[in-house]
């Protein structure tokens, strides 16, 4: 259940780096692509350092992820961030590793959808 969630003040970020960003949360994270949900909200109101150049703050949630990993999902980040024009010193990316009790999904959560099921034999 990886989810980018992109907030920055470029107001034109292509499909293609929605795409882009989609495939490589599933390479960092070693989650199949079709769990990655990515979120960009372009065109906010932003000021970072008391500039209004490119600027962006990424929140990544993943169950699962490990903290030794966040040194280089960052630096990919980082380099994603680049082709919308964001420099490397102008963002700030928030990890958080959620219970799997805190995520939910089809009107359950992720733990109970995960439980094995019990072997029922009716007669």
């Amino acid at each position: 259940m990886p989810i980018f969630h992109l907030t920055t003040n470029v107001k034109n970020v292509p499909d293609s780096f929605v795409a882009k960003v989609s495939k490589e949360i599933a390479r960092l994270t070693n989650k199949p692509e079709a769990k990655v949900m990515v979120v960009v909200v372009p065109g906010a109101r932003m000021m970072f350092g008391g500039s209004d150049e490119p600027v962006a703050f990424v929140q990544l949630n993943s169950i699962g992820m490990k903290e030794e990993d966040h040194p280089v999902i960052s630096e990919s980040i980082s380099n994603l961030l680049k082709d919308i024009g964001v420099s490397q010193d102008r963002y700030y990316c928030q990890f958080s590793a959620p219970l799997p009790t805190h995520v939910g999904k089809l009107g359950s959560t992720i733990a109970e959808l995960n439980k094995p099921k019990e072997n029922v034999i009716h007669f």
